[in-house]
Order: C-alpha cells, then sequence, then structure tokens
C-alpha cells in the first residue's frame, strides 16, 4: 500500500516513518525547505535559533518511545525560575531535585510557604495519576483549578500566570486546567530539556529513515487533494499540476491548512508570539532557569539565556539570550528588539553587573507565529477532530486533533498510522 503524507512536522514524520517500518511505500510532501515544521532550528552567525522557544520535557511518554534522547545529548534545566518583580529577582525551585536552590527558595517572599507545600502536594497527587484520568471528567481553565486548590493571589500572579503563559501562550489563564495538569504532571516526573544542537534534532532524527528511502519531497506545495471516481481519496495535486497518487491520504498539517484541504472544520482560535534573540559577549545571569517577569504589563512574557543550558547553540565566547513575546504585535523588527531590550531592563532593574551585561546585546533574529498554537479552552479536548476522518482514504495527524505538545503531535502521528494499517488489514 502507498500511503500520501501531506505534511513533515513531527506528526507526520512519525506517521511515516511508523508506516514505512510497517513494510509501506510512503511519500510525504512538505512545502517549505526543511522538516519539522514549528519544530526547526536555524543557523544564524553560529547560533542556534529555534522557531519559537519550545522545551521538551523528558517525561513525555510517546517521545520516550519515539526518539533515542542519548543521541539528543540533551541539556536540561534547573529545576523552578528566576522571578522578576519590583527590582528583585526571586529564586522560586524544588529543594528535593535543585539542593542549591534551597536557601534562596525559602527566603524568597515571592510565594507564601503554604504555596510551596500545596505545589509539592499537586505534584505527588498528579505523578501517582494516570493520564486517562487527567483527561477524563469535567474541565475548567487553569485559573478556576488553581484558585479551587487554595493557591493564593500571588502565587498565581508572581509565578503560575507569567510560568504557564510560556507553555500554553495565554496570560490570561484561560486555557484548559487537563492541559495544566498533564504539564505539571511531566514536569513533576522528569527534567526540562533541550537538545545540545536545538529542537530540529529531533525533527532530524524522525526523518532519517524517511529520507534513506528517498520518502520525503521538500519544497512541494500541495493545491488539493485528489479522489477516484468513487470519490476515495487517492492523492494529493502539487501546484505543479503534478499529481501523487497513494492508496491513502494523511494530512499532517496545521488546523487552517488541513481546514483549507479537507473542507472539514477543524478548530477555530489560536494563540501567536514572537521570539526575540539576542547575542552578547557577557553572561546575564548565572544559573540554568528560566526567567519570569511578574512585574503588571509585561511585554516580555519569559525568558532564558540559552547557553546558560546550552553553551553549544552559540560560538565561544558568545551569549544567547531569548525572549518571548505573548501575541503579535503590529511593531516593526527594530520596535521588537528595542522594546524586548527594554523590558529585559525593567526585568533586571537594580542588578548593575546584569544591566551592564544587557549593554553589551546586540538583535540577531526575530520569528513572528502567528499560529503557535491552536487554542484549547476548557472542554476543547472533546470536540477535537478524529484521526480516521470518516471519509474514505482520509486521515488526520496533527497536534489539532489531540492536543498542543511535542508528546500530542507524536501520539496523533502514531494514531493515524495505526487507523490506516487497521484498514489496511481488513
Amino acid at each position: 500500500m502507498k500511503i500520501v503524507i501531506v505534511g513533515a512536522g513531527v506528526a507526520g514524520l512519525v506517521c511515516g516513518r511508523t508506516l514505512l517500518r510497517a513494510g509501506h511505500e510512503v511519500a510525504v510532501l512538505e512545502a517549505s525547505d526543511g522538516v519539522g515544521g514549528r519544530v526547526r532550528s536555524d543557523v544564524v552567525d553560529g547560533f542556534v535559533l529555534e522557531r519559537g522557544f519550545q522545551v521538551l520535557f523528558t517525561a513525555y511518554p510517546v517521545v520516550r518511545r519515539q526518539v533515542d534522547y542519548k543521541r539528543l545529548a540533551l541539556r536540561i534545566f534547573e529545576p523552578g525560575a528566576i522571578i522578576c518583580q519590583a527590582g528583585r529577582r526571586h529564586v522560586l525551585s524544588d529543594p528535593l531535585r535543585d539542593p542549591k536552590a534551597l536557601w534562596p527558595s525559602l527566603r524568597t517572599g515571592i510565594v507564601s510557604p503554604l504555596d510551596k507545600a500545596r505545589t509539592a502536594l499537586l505534584g505527588a497527587e498528579l505523578v501517582s495519576k494516570p493520564v486517562d484520568a487527567i483527561m477524563d471528567g469535567p474541565d475548567e481553565t487553569i485559573e478556576a483549578f488553581v484558585r479551587r486548590r487554595g493557591f493564593s493571589d500571588r502565587y498565581v500572579e508572581n509565578f503560575v500566570r507569567p510560568f504557564f503563559a510560556g507553555i500554553f501562550l495565554d496570560r490570561s489563564l484561560q486555557t484548559s486546567a487537563k492541559a495544566f495538569q498533564f504539564d505539571f504532571k511531566m514536569l513533576s516526573e522528569g527534567d526540562t530539556a533541550v537538545p545540545a544542537r536545538g529542537n530540529g534534532a529531533i525533527s532530524e532524527q524522525l526523518a532519517e529513515e524517511l529520507n534513506m528511502h528517498g520518502c520525503i519531497r521538500l519544497n512541494t506545495r500541495v493545491a488539493e487533494l485528489a479522489r477516484d471516481a468513487d470519490g476515495r481519496y487517492n492523492g494529493a495535486s502539487l501546484t505543479t499540476g503534478e499529481v501523487v497518487f497513494g492508496d491513502a491520504v494523511v494530512v499532517a498539517t496545521p488546523a487552517p491548512e488541513a481546514a483549507r484541504l479537507t473542507g472539514k472544520s477543524t478548530l477555530e482560535g489560536q494563540t501567536s508570539t514572537v521570539n526575540l534573540y539576542y547575542a552578547g559577549t557577557a553572561r546575564l545571569y548565572e544559573g540554568k532557569k528560566l526567567v519570569l517577569h511578574a512585574n503588571r504589563d509585561p511585554f516580555v512574557n519569559n525568558a532564558v539565556l540559552v547557553t546558560n543550558i546550552a553553551p553549544e547553540q552559540a560560538p565561544p565566547g558568545q551569549h544567547l539570550l531569548s525572549a518571548t513575546i505573548l501575541g503579535v504585535p503590529d511593531l516593526s523588527d527594530d520596535e521588537l528588539y528595542a522594546r524586548g531590550l527594554a523590558d529585559l531592563r525593567r526585568m533586571f532593574a537594580g542588578d548593575k553587573k546584569a544591566l551592564a551585561a544587557l549593554s553589551t546585546y546586540r538583535p540577531l533574529a526575530v520569528y513572528r507565529i502567528p499560529y503557535a498554537q491552536f487554542a484549547q479552552p476548557p472542554g476543547v479536548y472533546e470536540r477535537l477532530p478524529s484521526n480516521d476522518t470518516g471519509e474514505p482514504g482520509l486521515f488526520f495527524a496533527g497536534e489539532f486533533t489531540a492536543a498542543s505538545s511535542f508528546n500530542a503531535a507524536m501520539r496523533s502521528g502514531e494514531k493515524a498510522a495505526a487507523r490506516i494499517l487497521e484498514t489496511a488489514v481488513r
């Protein structure tokens, strides 16, 4: 059997590799010049840049199944975060996993001791809770969930809001509490990491076998899907006029493109982001933690000195700073860089050494990502499209069938391949 897969993001790659290993012919059609979709890394002036700041939770069950972590040479973040507020920096961490942060974490008044105890209790509870149990049952917003669990306003505003906005790109905390609980569980069970060569190494690894068999065609844009005389989907018509035929078609694109190609409703709503990169010659701060902005009306939601975690991602003697903006402001590149630096100075106000370091940083790259994730409000997971569209020969693979994460995208690729293999046996 031959399967045509539209899109070489991680879902399409996992789907294609699974089908190839099962003995089927696969043609993966990718419109861009590389694999991975948003999970790509660029090299600019010797710096490794992600197309939007993303991290890997090593506890992701499907990623662990699909990817060889040893080959990625993972670089690990320290637990917790540095919280910037009112001209001070506060270290918040898990002393059991980060012993050197014990005293700073105990000293900080950014959250209360009761909130710290509730955090530990929630982590322990979620570690023992199966993922299916988290995803079953009624849903609510993150804000409603954390307040129902008794967390204080101070904890919500100073930690939960900026930290989980960095994950879900939603500072309002109106995202599903199921997504929050799943990610909290992953954070509690494993490490937060980036591959030494960038997240693009994940996609490259998934694509290796497919490339060895000549299955992936880059710079190949699909105009529309093809059907046979009986209405069964049997290929894809390219913008060049060529038609790539197969016995089944998998649409593994972002939701808007999947809707365009199939005419089927997928999901409405999205979160957007801008990722700013700066290069500097002085270390901005010590340690391998994420930096959160807890002041009111932040422009930069979170930042990280990437080279503290993965020094390989910059030339020797250089430092790489990533800053995440929520939404896509209508500003020029120069305006984005200037406002980003101004807000970083606000985050490190009062720290003369950090401010002196910031003066060495220059703009490096800006990534505008209007469709970074699909919106995930409460109840969204019950409305997601199935991998099996119900149309003969047509399947979906993509995070919009599961959730917005590395893990969910790969799981969707697995499920789409499984459905195709089931139909092949009949």
